[in-house]
């Protein structure tokens, strides 16, 4: 059942406040609360979320620090360790946030009064599409050219063309969206 768009703009304004607060906050003990009292509140759905941000978020937000940690280690001696982990913890606080609000929330009647949002959701939403079709289709090609399911190797081998792909694909969305954007007299 969709969102109210009050509701779901209730939760859009929160997740703003709370994202620009989180991104604010340098405490391990603040941060820590957050994370409790997100979970609390957002409890309905928080496995889903959770999961979403370890596939997603977690990669960069525990691996970037805590390879930024250890060359610092090396080079100089080991610096401290809070700021790198208060750095994990507001990524994927942030992540975890997002990926709740956007499970309750219904962003297209949430922009409706916004036009120039709604424009630029729907304009995000097609290239998201047309990427994950491209993906898609790139994953069903490297299957039916091999006898075997793809392994990691063959995946990676093809994913240089996959990438050059769709970075093309991206720009070339994106100029002509601005050319048809522009030609109905917005700059």
């Amino acid at each position: 059942m969709p969102a109210e768009p009050r509701r779901s703009q209730a939760l859009l304004a929160a997740w703003v406040v709370a994202a620009f607060a989180v991104s604010a906050t340098t405490d391990l003990r603040i941060l820590g609360g957050a994370w409790a009292a997100a979970l609390v509140l957002l409890h309905r759905g928080a496995g889903r979320a959770l999961r979403r941000t370890l596939l997603v978020a977690a990669p960069f937000g525990f691996g970037l620090p805590a390879i930024s940690w250890a060359w610092l280690a090396w080079r100089g001696g080991a610096p401290p360790a809070a700021p790198f982990l208060a750095l994990s913890a507001r990524a994927t606080l942030v992540a975890f946030l997002t990926f709740s609000v956007l499970a309750r929330a219904d962003l297209l009647r949430a922009l409706a009064p916004f036009p120039a949002a709604s424009r630029i959701l729907v304009v995000c939403l097609a290239q998201v599409h047309a990427l994950r079709m491209l993906v898609a289709e790139s994953g069903l090609g490297l299957r039916s050219r091999l006898p075997r399911r793809p392994r990691t190797g063959d995946v990676l081998r093809g994913s240089g063309a996959i990438t050059a792909t769709l970075l093309s694909l991206s720009v070339r969305n994106a100029r002509d969206v601005a050319d048809a954007l522009r030609s109905r007299g917005f700059e």
